[in-house]
Parts: structure tokens; sequence; C-alpha cells
């Protein structure tokens, strides 16, 4: 299988070649359970990214599909079978939300996009393209376009983000711009650390709220409605109940977050 004309995030053509593992990538071991089960404050770092860039495409209506701790399998050169890899977020710009489950590198091309969330048992793994097996360098061999790795606590790396972006001769340092974001040219949104949160934003700069955020909206919304219903008999909440479940409800296609 190859890549009939793909590109780099910067508009230049990337060499054709098969997507493959080699004997160099040996080390390189399949994920399992135990290395992407991680703490409470790593679970809802990647539910909050998930939930932003499902968001994204939804509001632009792009056929991306969002990858949350789902495989994907990797060929390797003519021996073995697939290593198979469960990045905490990747993003397939055209596989469409039905996706697929696993993503073959067979007969799919790679993520542009690829998101760790560090936790101490994977991080040498995630980030050390010196360490034996590491995914720094199999996600440059497989043709990642971008690939960022977020601390939480911020106690695993040298800030609270380590990120790569594919050049012509392979992987460059990633670094945010003047605002203190990751901007994704592979994708158009960017990122922000933000607490415990790696925070995304939207093509036109926009902040994406979270679930916590959005359901918070909405209830205030609601205790406006009925609070003007109860002043004034009903009639003056008719336009807040149109924002209620327009503006402030999630948008079509996301689920509406459960009452706390």
């Amino acid at each position: 299988m190859t890549w009939p004309g793909r590109r780099t995030p910067e508009g230049g053509a990337m060499a054709t070649r098969p997507i493959v593992l080699g004997h160099e990538f040996d080390l390189l071991h399949d994920d399992d359970e135990e290395t992407v089960v991680g703490t409470p404050l790593h679970q809802g770092a990647i539910v909050a990214l998930d939930t932003g860039l499902n968001l994204c495409a939804r509001r632009r209506g792009l056929p991306w599909f969002v990858g949350n701790q789902q495989p994907i399998l990797i060929p390797r050169a003519g021996y073995g079978p697939p290593r198979r890899l469960l990045p905490d977020i990747w993003v397939h710009p055209t596989l469409t939300p039905a996706g697929r489950s696993p993503l073959l590198l067979a007969a799919d091309d790679p993520p542009a996009l690829v998101i760790e969330v560090a936790n101490p048992s994977t991080v040498a793994r995630d980030v050390d393209p010196a360490w034996p097996g590491n995914k720094v360098r199999a996600y440059e061999a497989l043709g990642v376009a971008e690939y960022l790795v977020f601390d939480p606590v911020g106690d695993l790396l040298a800030g609270p983000v380590r990120a790569w972006r594919a050049r012509a001769g392979g992987f460059v340092l990633w670094e945010p711009d003047a605002a203190g974001r990751w901007v994704s040219a592979a994708l158009g949104v960017a990122f922000q650390p933000q607490g415990l949160l790696l925070r995304v934003y939207d093509q036109d700069g926009r902040l994406v709220p979270t679930l916590d955020e959005q359901d918070a909206r909405i209830a205030a919304l609601e205790e406006d409605v009925r609070r003007l219903r109860g002043a004034a008999g009903g009639a003056a909440a008719v336009g807040l109940a149109v924002a209620v479940d327009g503006a402030g409800a999630p948008p079509a296609g996301l689920p509406r977050p459960p009452r706390r």
C-alpha cells in the first residue's frame, strides 16, 4: 500500500512509499490495556480533547474521525503480525465519523495528528527519540503529520507539552506561537494547556467548551428562563427559551451532557 500524492502540513509533496515498519522497529512493543489506562486526570484530559476535536469537525461539517484510545494496526516489512498501537487521541481527516476500528494502515492513510497524554509508565517511550521502541520515531516513519504529548501535572516533561511535526527530512520540534498555542497546520485548530487540560481552539480561534462548560451554560440559561417565566407569566421568556434550545445546546450529533 502506498500514499498517492500525500503532502506535508506545509503543502510540499512527500515521497510515495509503503506504510510498514522495518526491523529497526523490532523493539516497538504493542500497546495493551495496562499501557493506556491512566489516572482520572489522564482520562479527563483525553475526554476534553475528544470532545473539542469532534465539535471542531461538526461545526465545519468536516469528515474527521477522532480516535479515542482506539487501535492502529501497522504492517511490518514482510514478517510477523502487525504492530498494534493505542494512541490516546488520533485524528484522521477523511475517514468520516463512522470511522474504522482498528485503523488499518495497510488500507488507510495514517492519522494527521496523534496526541498522547503523559503518564509515568510510558512517558520515556512517548517522548524520547533515543528510547528503544519509542513512538516518536515510529509515528515519524508512518507519516503522521503532527505528534504532541501533553503532561497534565507538569512533572514528567520539561514543560506541559512536547511536540513534533513533519518536514521533508523528518520530524522537527513543533513550537507554540506567540500566544502559547500549538497551532495544527494539518487540521487548522490549536491547542493550549490550561490547568489540567489541553484546551482546543477551533478554526476561528474560539475556545471550544468542555462538556462541563456546556452543561453549566445550559443550566444557567434554563434558570434564567424559569426566572423570567415567574416574573412575566412566561411571555417574556420565549426568546430565551429559543436560546436554550439553540445556542445553548450542544451541536447536532453530540449528545447533551447528563445533568449533574
